[in-house]
């Protein structure tokens, strides 16, 4: 049997997740420990921006828990946390998904199947056949609408591309991640749109 993969599974934490973090990363940590016994992960708290609401309760947790990191990134949005994390990862497999945990863990398994098999970057899709997703009719509409405009504009071909839960191998992450301009909330997007040129697979999954 080969060694076992790495996976960083990052979380980008700003002042408001701070009250519902210890709870959220409990969770995973529990979730994991059952679901991902054929890699070797860890969990990275991004702590994003000006506050450090967050901070003590990372501390404590990592005192009990080897699996969770903490990296600090003082500059505000979810584009420049992900790019100094990712960067500076070692993990064969790079996720990420946001902190209130609104996609179903598991989606994970099977993402990192795809990053494992032929896709070079997963995306969480709430738009393809299996996916189950309880919305409002108005972000619902809105949502449609954004992503039917990038498609139009950029041709991504992708369904979803706003979905807070995505993965990308770390051999292509260190390819794309220099090429994104945007460090807040369109960087999911350009990253899409970077890989595609450069001629990478992506791959979308359905989530709930």
């Amino acid at each position: 049997m080969g060694a076992k993969k790495s996976v960083d599974i990052v979380i980008p934490v700003y002042y408001k997740e701070a009250p519902t973090l210890e709870k959220r990363l409990l969770e995973q940590i529990a979730y994991y420990q059952k679901t991902l016994k054929h890699y070797k992960w860890r969990i990275v708290v991004a702590n994003n921006g000006p506050k450090k609401d967050a901070l003590p309760v990372i501390k404590s947790l990592m005192k009990k828990n080897h699996q969770i990191s903490y990296t600090d990134v003082d500059t505000p949005g979810r584009g420049i946390a992900l790019r100094h994390t990712w960067l500076n990862s070692k993990s064969d497999f790079l996720v990420y998904m946001d902190a209130d945990l609104a996609t179903s863990l598991d989606s994970l398994v099977p993402m990192l199947s795809l990053l494992e098999s032929h896709c070079d970057v997963a995306i969480g899709s709430r738009y393809v056949p299996g996916a189950r997703v309880k919305r409002t009719i108005s972000r619902f509409i809105l949502s449609k609408v954004y992503n039917i405009l990038l498609n139009v504009v950029l041709g991504l071909g992708i369904a979803d591309s706003q979905c807070g839960f995505k993965g990308i191998r770390r051999d292509a992450a260190k390819k794309v991640i220099p090429n994104i301009k945007d460090e807040w909330w369109f960087f999911d997007t350009e990253m899409l749109y970077v890989a595609k040129k450069m001629g990478y697979v992506v791959c979308e999954i359905p989530v709930e």
